[in-house]
């Protein structure tokens, strides 16, 4: 009778050890959040997306020499130019985003529609602004850029997924008049004069390609 017992004992010991091993391990794989949801991550975005600016001042002056004697100043033109986030507004994983480029006497409007699930992702760049120096007989150019180097921030997709569209008005320069003015593209590019805000833009443009691409069915083995 002691020797069933103590086999009854051990059996219920074993069990108890096994329902204690089995009710642990749900614990230990138990799913860490994931940072914030696409909603929140749209909502942080678009406000800080207006606050992107770039500001550019060009300086173009042309000289003419005479032998034996200083050059003369015979021209000098002075170009203003703002680049900043007009409009940003997301639809679940679409971005539509305006783009303002502003002259002394013209602005571009660019119209942008960016399906987050689609791009391969957000990047950072500083694009340095060399100003140009021409010289031919008695006669040269220098150019100047203020300021010198500016952030870029570049969504990118591996085919042409990104479609815009441009609308203009005023004393359009003439380099920029003759670009296309509706397009599909494979990248956006956003100016920035801030050194601060663009890494976290693009950290949180990360985070919602990410959350788009969620969903997509993997790849069969």
């Amino acid at each position: 009778m002691r020797g069933l017992w103590g086999l009854i004992v051990l059996a219920l010991a074993i069990t108890g050890w096994t329902n204690v091993e089995l009710d642990a391990s749900p614990q230990a794989a138990a799913p860490t959040s994931s940072g914030p949801t696409l909603d929140e991550t749209a909502q942080w975005l678009e406000p800080h997306l207006m606050g992107v600016v770039h500001t550019s001042r060009k300086t173009v002056v042309t000289f003419q020499a005479k032998k034996g004697k200083e050059p003369k100043e015979v021209d000098r033109q002075v170009y203003n130019t703002l680049e900043s986030v007009s409009a940003a507004s997301f639809d679940g994983c679409s971005l539509t985003i305006g783009q303002l480029t502003k002259g002394d006497d013209y602005s571009i409007v660019t119209l942008s529609t960016v399906p987050l699930g689609h791009l391969t992702g957000a990047s950072l760049k500083v694009e340095q602004i060399d100003g140009a120096k021409t010289q031919n007989g008695e006669e040269s150019t220098e150019t100047s850029i203020v300021p010198g180097s500016v952030v870029v921030i570049t969504l990118e997709s591996s085919s042409n997924v990104i479609t815009w569209k441009k609308k203009s008005t005023g004393s359009v320069p003439l380099e920029l008049d003759l670009l296309p003015f509706e397009g599909q593209s494979s990248s956006l590019e956003i100016y920035s004069d801030d050194d601060a805000m663009p890494p976290r833009l693009v950290k949180a443009f990360n985070h919602a390609i990410e959350l788009c691409h969620v969903n997509e069915k993997p790849e069969p083995f």
